[in-house]
């Protein structure tokens, strides 16, 4: 039993076929179904690219394990988070989703008539996209960033305190809920500042419908692995969409109406997976199922019976893929969303996918955690003023602080203190807390403080 591809998931698969030319076999996707306008049917060329290119970076990162992945999923989620990215960041993320930074509206029109349009394809199967964000109890996110991703997004807004146990049950019950109990759990506890996520749901049945009392115990080869049992299901004399590429061998298994369908591809003998992954690519895909398309072949197929559950970290892979600065705290800019510097500090994905006799269910969850980064604001305290004497402040170091910078922009001078001593300044101008800046600087950046005096050591700052 050799290996195949199906979704995204090394199986294996044994097929004997005849072929004629002529096909009753329609495209798995009506654009004309979805109503997108002339600018936005690049769109489906670009998300098709962008779903290629996923899934070669992921299949890089397991380095021959079985998976199973959703860039759709992926591709809502990083869309809600473009609307709150700008600079170099927005630029990144931009680039992976093949848009221009320029027109965010195009993505975000494209992303909207997705949700709207996919359900209403098929009404014999269920296809469901949901989106939310989860804002943690005063937690400063712009209403602007709220409001673009209700808007195109369709996302639920709600305020919760991550702090309470509570608040992880609730997130965990929504994604439960969208996925119809497939994911039950995508947190252990609610961290961060602000929390998207995107859930799928596809649930189908075959057009062509294996026989139960078919299936069969027999044994399965994994990649390298070695044989275990396995429900293998079988079906045979019914005709498919069939094509032979130049690595391996593909067909189509429609659901419902014909509008979704899954393909399933066979390496040829001696060619491994991981090469025809390497040659997939939009253009590629649309020309080998539009070659399938022409042709019709009569199966004789085995097909395992799977249940596979699948957890991913894919920040590598979207940093394979070019973005790099929304996960770097130093780097981040997503002033779009907050005023408060933010950066990414985790982005999971949860699938689960079930095909038997009757069909295919599928779910996904992809949830992205955005950290704000957290202020120590020394104790800064006016003492009175009178109309003989200029202000002055003091300024009491936190226990916890290493070193604290202040630069006075009229004298241009750094101050270096030990936790909880306390320095006495006077201003040269009226008081204006604008004029005062603190930095904290973390103990691994650090001068030793135990070099300096009890006292104040003052040098000048750099410009």
């Amino acid at each position: 039993m050799k290996s195949f591809l199906l979704f995204a998931t090394g199986i294996s698969f044994c097929i004997f076929i005849s072929c004629q030319q002529t096909s009753s076999h329609k495209p798995f996707v009506e654009l004309s179904s979805l109503e997108l306008s002339e600018e936005e049917m690049p769109m489906v060329s670009i998300s098709n690219d962008f779903a290629c290119s996923f899934f070669q970076k992921m299949n890089e990162q397991e380095k021959g394990q079985s998976f199973f992945i959703s860039p759709l999923s992926a591709q809502f989620n990083l869309g809600m988070l473009a609307n709150g990215a700008a600079g170099k960041t927005l630029e990144e993320i931009a680039s992976v989703l093949s848009v221009s930074k320029s027109k965010p509206s195009l993505a975000n029109n494209y992303f909207l008539k997705l949700i709207s349009n996919l359900p209403r394809l098929d009404s014999t199967t269920v296809f469901q996209s949901a989106n939310s964000i989860w804002i943690h109890d005063k937690s400063p996110v712009k209403d602007s960033f709220q409001q673009i991703n209700q808007q195109y997004f369709l996302a639920e807004i709600q305020n919760l305190d991550f702090s309470e146990p509570k608040s992880t049950g609730i997130i965990n019950r929504w994604a439960k809920e969208q996925t119809q109990g497939r994911i039950p759990h995508i947190l252990d506890q609610a961290q961060g500042n602000c929390i998207l996520i995107n859930t799928l749901f596809f649930k189908g049945g075959w057009i062509f419908p294996f026989d139960p009392a078919e299936t069969q115990q027999e044994n399965f080869y994994p990649v390298g692995g070695k044989k275990h049992p396995v429900s293998m299901m079988h079906l045979s004399d019914q005709w498919f969409a069939f094509h032979k590429a130049e690595l391996f061998e593909m067909a189509t298994l429609p659901y419902g109406n014909d509008s979704y369908a899954m393909t399933v591809i066979l390496p040829k003998k001696g060619v491994s997976i991981d090469s025809c992954i390497a040659t997939f690519s939009e253009a590629n895909w649309k020309a080998w199922l539009s070659a399938s398309d022409s042709i019709s072949c009569m199966l004789d197929l085995k097909l395992p019976s799977i249940k596979l559950d699948y957890k991913s970290d894919i920040i590598p892979t979207f940093q394979k893929m070019g973005i790099h600065d929304a996960f770097n705290e130093n780097c981040a800019d997503f002033s779009r969303m907050t005023d408060i510097p933010a950066h990414i500090s985790e982005i999971e994905q949860f699938t689960r996918l079930e095909v038997t006799e009757t069909g295919t269910v599928a779910a996904a969850a992809t949830i992205t955690n955005v950290v704000f980064e957290s202020e120590i604001v020394p104790e800064i305290t006016p003492y009175p003023m009178d109309s003989t004497r200029r202000p002055a402040c003091s300024v009491r170091c936190p226990a916890n602080c290493i070193r604290l910078l202040i630069t006075v922009r009229i004298l241009r001078r750094c101050i270096f203190f030990r936790p909880g001593s306390i320095f006495l300044f006077q201003r040269f101008l009226p008081y204006d807390s604008k004029d005062i800046y603190a930095i904290i600087v973390s103990s691994s950046t650090s001068l030793l403080l135990s070099n300096f005096p009890d006292g104040v050591f003052q040098h000048p700052c750099p410009s």
